[in-house]
């Protein structure tokens, strides 16, 4: 026990020393008993690490922030912001917003919030050398009373005018203020370079090969070497505490684990519960639960609705009538048998329909036109003439012959269609009997 008592005043002097409001180890210990005198400040501890795991840095802001918030909405942030994080308990939800217990859920969660954002990494990574830190050098200045100056606000006084004029010559101040601001940055730029030209070889750190302009301001200025060493000193024994604590981390884990089996020996939890809790008031859930019971009145009262237009869906589609096959079955007749007929027309009457062509032989050009006779053909011709088949006749003989082949798959395509068609409309009609036309035969 005492070695754990060691490792929390530890961690007490590293919040102490990075910016947290004081802090005692007795509070954890009262923490892990559930005690309510420690609630509060556990709250408000958790309130500074949430600001600075977002911002780097407590400062007076911080501060004062806890000052005007008012305890329920100091919980109610502290709340927010971790289920933001991901740290979903329902105990910590429904903690009470007066701050009045709940100090080992409030340890449970300091200690979360410490393993997931890696607070110790973060301080050890804002612990900087002051010799580094160049705000020093405007330590005198600061010290300094400002000067009073002349209220810049516009009168309520004043005309639209006078106004304007004034905001003209805010205009110019300003101007004016923004050319001296670039003036002095290229003056301090060119007097930082004179200052590393002139203590070129001299260095106190090995990656600089001049001094700094701190270093060069505290040789002109030694009385302020002791404020230096005592932060110095500081930043020792913050980097020395938060060595130590690495040495010391995983007793810190053990205690916290037997503050989580002290709890559930406490309080054993429902397997019933949710292990995920959403911090939802109560307003969205009623509009929820309002909604969806408009949802299923809506399903109730249309469902006998679609369950008709489903069995009216299925009669027609299972249910013909002899009249409508009958009407069916006489239609695919007519369409086959007009089929074939142009089919037999096609092949022995085509030429019926149009005049034939004939061409005179191009050899013969005193003949312009062909006899009247059949029998004086071949004479007139004569046997030792290249008379061949005419042109138009052997593309026109063609274009039937390939219109025949498409004609006969056609039909023997619509045949096959038709006939399935016919076989599936007679499983359908209870003692039907299918008989294909003769022209199908």
């Amino acid at each position: 026990m005492a070695q754990v008592r060691e490792t929390i005043e530890l961690l007490t002097h590293i919040l102490n020393e990075n910016g947290c409001s004081k802090l005692k180890a007795e509070i954890f210990r009262l923490a892990k008993f559930d005690k309510d005198e420690a609630a509060l400040v556990l709250w408000k501890m958790l309130f500074e690490l949430l600001y600075y795991s977002k911002y780097g840095v407590i400062d007076e802001v911080t501060i004062r922030a806890f000052s005007e918030l008012t305890t329920e909405e100091l919980v109610v942030y502290v709340k927010q912001e971790f289920q933001n994080l991901g740290f979903l308990s329902k105990e910590f939800s429904h903690l009470p917003n007066d701050a009045s217990s709940g100090s080992r859920e409030l340890l449970l969660a300091f200690a979360w919030l410490l393993c997931k954002q890696n607070l110790i990494d973060k301080f050890m990574d804002n612990c900087s050398s002051p010799i580094e830190d160049s705000s020093l050098l405007n330590e005198l200045e600061r010290n300094k009373p400002a000067s009073e100056g002349r209220s810049l606000a516009l009168s309520t006084s004043l005309s639209p005018v006078q106004k304007v004029q004034q905001l003209q010559l805010l205009n110019g101040k300003l101007r004016s203020s923004l050319r001296r601001l670039y003036s002095l940055q290229r003056e301090k730029a060119k007097l930082q370079h004179r200052v590393n030209e002139c203590t070129q070889g001299a260095s106190l750190t090995p990656d600089m090969p001049h001094l700094s302009s701190l270093e060069v301001h505290l040789l002109r200025h030694p009385q302020l070497m002791s404020k230096i060493m005592t932060l110095l000193e500081k930043d020792n024994v913050r980097l020395r505490h938060m060595q130590e604590w690495r040495d010391q981390e995983q007793v810190f884990w053990k205690w916290m684990e037997s503050v989580l089996e002290l709890k559930v020996k406490e309080s054993p939890r429902n397997e019933e519960t949710p292990m995920m809790y959403y911090n939802i008031g109560p307003d969205p859930v009623s509009r929820m639960n309002e909604a969806r019971r408009k949802l299923e009145e809506a399903i109730l009262r249309y469902e006998a609705i679609i369950e008709q237009i489903e069995e009216m869906w299925e009669t027609k589609r299972s249910e013909v009538s002899a009249e409508e096959l009958d009407g069916l079955l006489d239609l695919l007749n007519m369409e086959l048998s007009l089929q074939r007929s142009n089919l037999a027309m096609g092949s022995s009457d085509f030429f019926m329909l149009r005049d034939p062509t004939f061409v005179l032989n191009k050899k013969d050009k005193k003949k312009t036109n062909l006899p009247k006779h059949s029998e004086r053909l071949p004479t007139a011709l004569g046997p030792g003439d290249d008379m061949g088949m005419p042109a138009e006749i052997s593309t026109e003989i063609a274009a039937l012959e390939s219109q025949m082949r498409l004609l006969e798959t056609e039909v023997a395509r619509k045949s096959q269609r038709y006939t399935f068609d016919l076989e599936r409309l007679s499983v359908r009609v209870p003692g039907a009997l299918l008989v294909q036309p003769a022209s199908c035969v």
